[in-house]
Parts: structure tokens; sequence; C-alpha cells
């Protein structure tokens, strides 16, 4: 049996993975088509700028979930992530020039920065003793679904309805996405909670044997 937790954490990056998954492959035609005096180098820095803002955080990020409390804080950490994510994409129907987009990549890398850490922290403190190559290439499978089913489904509705339809799509599922991802409240223990269930050990031990 898979966790409920795993379950949850694998919808979550279904659901989120889809609905970034609409807007990716045709971003670059959205900007040039959109952001006056766009060129291909404006998309190219686009997303040096979404990078540059992964670069910088992720790790002070991380830290910091390590030293607090539990899991409690990896979950407040991917709902605010998840929402930031979620909202960002609205930004890009006020873009109008080269650099709305920069700020606005570099504010979604922070948002992953918060998300993609704490997702990878709550897999791992729930993966299921023996199922650690399954449950990760569940979550791979899972992705990889996602992100190509939504890549045709993103450039059919952008082609018939418009970008703006693709890109609040996109936001809706976003917080619907984390919506769902409430209810993992229930299965993010505090420090406390960790120690009393006598899990806090097995969880260390998982974070060292297979977090980088």
């Amino acid at each position: 049996m898979i966790s409920r937790a795993i379950k949850k954490l694998v919808g979550f990056d279904f659901t989120i993975n889809f609905a970034f998954g609409l807007l990716s492959p045709i971003f670059a035609v959205f900007v040039i088509e959109n952001i006056q005096g766009s060129t291909l180098k404006v998309v190219g820095l686009s997303a040096m700028f979404y990078w540059i803002a992964r670069v910088l955080t992720t790790i002070p990020f991380s830290r910091l979930m390590d030293r607090l409390d539990g899991e409690r804080d990896e979950f407040y950490f991917i709902i605010i992530g998840a929402f930031i994510i979620s909202t960002i994409p609205l930004f890009y129907l006020l873009a109008r020039f080269p650099w709305h987009i920069y700020i606005i990549q570099f504010v979604y890398g922070v948002g992953n920065s918060m998300t993609v850490p704490a997702w990878r922290i709550l897999f791992t403190d729930h993966i299921d003793r023996g199922k650690i190559g399954f449950e990760w290439s569940l979550d791979d499978v899972a992705v990889g679904l996602a992100v190509a089913i939504s890549a045709y489904i993103g450039s059919f509705i952008a082609d018939k309805y418009g970008f703006e339809t693709v890109i609040v799509i996109l936001s809706i599922l976003g917080y619907v996405s984390t919506l769902l991802l409430l209810r993992l409240g229930k299965d993010a223990e505090t420090l406390a909670e960790l120690r009393k269930q006598g899990r806090l050990g097995a969880i260390r031990e998982k974070r060292k044997a297979i977090l980088p």
C-alpha cells in the first residue's frame, strides 16, 4: 500500500506540472507576440532571471527548513510557494515590457525555491519502506504524463482561444492543486509529535540516505 501522504504529494505534483505544462512549450511564442520589443534574447533572459532566483534562494530556504520544527514548516513552505507560483502567471496578462517579464520570472523562481525542496523533504519523510525506487518512479511517471498531455492541450487552447485563456486555466489548476495539498496538513507533524511517535530517528536516517 502507498501511504496517504505520498498519494497526496504525487497528486499535487501531477496537477501542478499539468498546469504549467499548458504554457511552458509555448511561453517563448507568448513573450515574442505580447511583449513590446521582444526577441529570442528576451526569452533567454527571462529563463536566466528564473534560475538566478532559484540559485540564490533554494539553499537558504532548504537550510531554514532543516532547522525548523518537524515537518510543519515544510508544509507551510509548500503551501505558500504553491500559492505564489499559481498566482504569478496572472501577471503575464499585465506585462507589456521585457523588464516586467524578468521580475515575474524572478518571483516565480523564488516561489519554486520554496515549493520544490519542501515537497522533496516531505516525500522523503513519508516514503514507504522498501518502496523507495517504486514511489520515486511513480512520481516521475505522473509528472511525465502530466507534461506530455498538457503540452498539446495548452497549444490547442492557445491556438483556438488565445494565451489569456491558457494562463487563466493554468492559475486555476494551480490553486486547485494548492487546495488539495491543504489536506496534507494532518500528515505534517511537529518535532514534538515526531518524537512522541518515535519517527524522528527514522526520518533523519531517510534524509541522510536519500537527500544530497
